[in-house]
């Protein structure tokens, strides 16, 4: 109940002084995980075994507190699931414009910068073609292989457009 009250009249309406942040673990989703943690051991184990009522408690709240840490733990790897870099990341910067930062010879890396989701980024850079690319030229990223770059030139790409 306490689970779906929650979902249906959020969790900020519930809280007293709204001048504090929240907090993790004192908070009607965290109440409801125990409680169905608890509950979900601890109704097994009085109906079902001669354990004292001591140890059926301790094991029904070690449960409720398993509960909470899996709801936190699986929260935060959701709301947190953007922070590394992934190959769909990788997926949508291929075509991305770019400037070179620090040139780029052949056979050695450089380094470039461009806009991603309002975030000004610079990542190792090598060249495609066999020709240097210098400070201040445009790039269009192919792809990125191990954390590096690999450009083409902006008139080149324009050319086959």
């Amino acid at each position: 109940m306490i689970a779906v009250f929650a979902m249906l009249h959020g969790v900020e309406h519930t809280r007293r002084n709204r001048s504090k942040a929240p907090s993790p673990f004192f908070n009607l989703p965290a109440i409801a995980a125990f409680a169905v943690g608890f509950g979900a051991a601890g109704y097994p184990l009085v109906s079902r075994t001669r354990l004292p009522s001591w140890a059926t408690l301790v094991i029904a709240i070690a449960s409720g507190a398993l509960a909470i840490s899996g709801m936190i733990t699986l929260l935060a790897r959701w709301a947190l699931r953007g922070a590394g870099p992934s190959s769909a990341q990788s997926d949508e910067i291929q075509g991305q414009l770019a400037v070179v930062t620090r040139d780029i010879a052949p056979g050695s890396a450089g380094e470039i910068a461009y806009e991603h989701l309002g975030k000004q980024l610079r990542i190792p850079a090598f060249a495609i073609s066999e020709r240097p690319l210098s400070v201040g030229a445009e790039v269009v990223v192919d792809r990125i292989d191990g954390g590096i770059a690999f450009v083409e030139e902006w008139s080149v790409v324009e050319q086959r457009l």
